[in-house]
């Protein structure tokens, strides 16, 4: 469609068009094609929601060259003291495990705190119109730099959403398996000496049932995956498997270096090839039997 414009354009160049009328006419039409892209991107991702920025702030925790979280809400203080100990927590155990330090100076995200399933609801409809389809533990918005938290879920969905925004900014896009997969390590985790003893049973079931049903990917269909087969309704087999590949290469003591190859790999030949590197799937499977 935009080459035949442009051709038509030209084709009236040739027949005489005035130079100047030219020029307007083709400008006009890159000012309607980016207006449009805009547009499009916008709707879909808008910028950070005023609705967030409207709670009241509670504490900032993070910054110097990591993610900064504005930690926003009504909540009792018992609430807010755990969230700002789990965001101190989180950044430290990240960077720590996997994620390298940027030395971005990214704006901080904004995290919506919420202790009844009401008023995180209701937050929503606020945020996103009342036809949003957003569940109850958690969620998230990259381009809005937004976490929206439920309290009355438990905390490792926190941790969660809070790990998915500390990913983003450390590492950019990545598949969004291995992005559900270091997400979901925190799920189930807890604080000890310094450090998060990652658990061994979430999702577990879910990884064994997926494989018993003969739904658990191979290491060529995980790198092959894209978002609709990571949220489609198998999600429970690609968020359990990625699970716990990250977990085996964290005892392995080569998750960093995994996931840092990962997010320069930009074809699915060189995310698969990254993946048959570092896990021996049948080692893996054989080790996931054991737990």
């Amino acid at each position: 469609m935009k080459k035949q414009k442009i051709r038509s354009l030209a084709c009236a160049y040739n027949h005489g068009v005035n130079v100047r009328a030219f020029i307007v006419l083709v400008a006009g039409l890159a000012c309607l094609q980016t207006s449009a892209l805009a547009v499009t991107l916008e709707g879909r991702e808008p910028a950070r929601a005023a609705a967030a920025t409207d709670l009241a702030e509670i504490a900032r925790v993070g910054g110097s060259g990591r993610t900064e979280f504005v930690l926003r809400g009504r909540v009792s203080r018992r609430h807010a003291a755990a969230a700002v100990r789990l965001a101190h927590e989180l950044i430290e155990d990240t960077h720590r495990r996997f994620l390298p330090i940027d030395g971005s100076k990214l704006p901080p995200v904004d995290v919506c705190l919420f202790e009844t399933t009401a008023e995180y609801r209701r937050f929503l409809r606020e945020a996103l119109g009342p036809e949003n389809r957003e569940g109850d533990l958690g969620v998230y918005w990259r381009y809005r730099r937004t976490v929206v938290a439920n309290l009355s879920t438990p905390l490792g969905n926190l941790r969660h959403e809070l790990a998915h925004a500390l990913i983003s900014d450390a590492l950019g896009p990545l598949p969004a398996w291995l992005d559900e997969g270091l997400a979901s390590l925190y799920n189930e985790a807890a604080w000890k000496n310094g450090a998060y003893v990652l658990g061994r049973s979430h999702r577990l079931a879910q990884l064994r049932a997926a494989r018993a049903a003969g739904k658990l990917p191979d290491l060529a269909a995980l790198a092959a995956a894209g978002e609709r087969e990571v949220y489609g309704e198998n999600f429970r087999a690609y968020y359990s498997l990625g699970r716990f590949i990250a977990l085996y290469l964290d005892e392995k003591g080569k998750l960093a270096e995994f996931v840092q190859e990962m997010s320069q790999s930009r074809t699915t030949d060189e995310q698969r090839m990254a993946l048959e590197r570092y896990v021996d799937f049948a080692a893996f499977l054989a080790w996931t039997e054991r737990l």
